[in-house]
C-alpha cells in the first residue's frame, strides 16, 4: 500500500485551465476546497503531485490531484478532481479507520 502523507492546510492557486478541467468531472472549484480543508488522506503520486481523497461537505468523496506552486510554499495547483473509485474509497476508509 501507498505511503500515506499528512500535510499542513493548504491553499489553492485556481485558474480557468483547471476549473474547467474538473468541470468536465462534474467537480467544481468548492467541492475541492470542502476536501483539501477537511480531513483528507494524501498520497504521493508522480512528478511531485499527490492525490487528496475525502467528502465534500454534501458526503461526496472525491480524488483530487494537486502539485505544489513552485517559490509559493503552502500553495498547491488542482490539476484534477474526480468521484473517487471504489478502491480510493476504500482506502480513505482504511486509513481512517487506523488513526
Amino acid at each position: 500500500m501507498d505511503e500515506l502523507l499528512r500535510l499542513d492546510p493548504i491553499d489553492l492557486d485556481w485558474a480557468d485551465w483547471n476549473r474547467d478541467h474538473i468541470a468536465k468531472h462534474g467537480v467544481v472549484a468548492a467541492e475541492v476546497e470542502d476536501v483539501v480543508a477537511g480531513d483528507p488522506v494524501f498520497r504521493d503520486i508522480r512528478k511531485g503531485r499527490m492525490m487528496a481523497i475525502g467528502p465534500t461537505r454534501q458526503g461526496w468523496m472525491l480524488a483530487v490531484v494537486v502539485g505544489p506552486v513552485p517559490h509559493r510554499p503552502g500553495v498547491y495547483y488542482p490539476f484534477s478532481a474526480r468521484p473517487a473509485s471504489r478502491q480510493e474509497r476504500r482506502r480513505y476508509r482504511d486509513a481512517k479507520a487506523g488513526t
